[in-house]
């Protein structure tokens, strides 16, 4: 299967022998424009810099697959609680995130063999906080959840029932068969009748 999210030549190239990975994050946060990346210290990429944020923050991408329905994604970013506490009242919802996936020229380098490629784009759907214990420690977490593709409110449109066909085509009775055929599909009359 080849690679179709339109990788570089260059980035193609290096990932044939052996590759140093890493993951470019740009969130649209309230108030700043995030941007970390799986590594430690600063990568310049894209006339930006990248803060290296190492295990802090770990991205889960959804499978590839076909069809409409979509898997989930999220972010995990460990934090202390004074600093989740901080976080609870803006609102990041249908905020955008994207994230790149790259490779340094050396393990834990922080200079980009090629240009990264995209490899996934959507906003930001749910945030939920955790803690849990870390041995002796507490572990603070704020998980926040990934849809892709419109936001549901907007792509509410694509939700076509009887009323939307009436409103459109006022008179149309193409509708309401369809829904006694389908009711009929479901509960078949028996005959003769009782």
């Amino acid at each position: 299967m080849a690679l179709t999210r339109g990788a570089s030549a260059g980035l193609l190239s290096a990932l044939a022998g052996h590759f140093h990975p890493v993951l470019l994050t740009e969130a649209d946060w309230p108030g700043e424009m995030i941007r970390v990346h799986s590594g430690v210290g600063s990568i310049t990429w894209d006339g930006e810099t990248w803060l290296g944020a190492g295990k802090l923050v770990e991205f889960s991408g959804p499978a590839e697959q076909g069809g409409l329905a979509t898997a989930d994604a999220s972010v995990r970013v460990a934090s202390t609680l004074e600093a989740m506490l901080a976080e609870r009242g803006k609102i990041i919802r249908n905020r955008q995130i994207t994230v790149w996936f790259g490779i340094t020229t050396e393990k834990g380098g922080n200079v980009l063999a090629a240009d990264p490629v995209a490899i996934f784009h959507g906003y930001f759907d749910s945030r939920e906080f955790s803690t849990s214990r870390d041995g002796e420690d507490l572990r603070h977490d704020m998980m926040l959840g990934l849809g892709i593709g419109p936001a549901a409110r907007a792509s509410a449109s694509i939700t076509h029932g009887p009323e939307d066909q009436q409103a459109a085509y006022p008179g149309d009775t193409a509708g309401r068969h369809v829904i006694h055929a389908i009711k009929r599909q479901a509960n078949p009359p028996l005959w003769p009748e009782p």
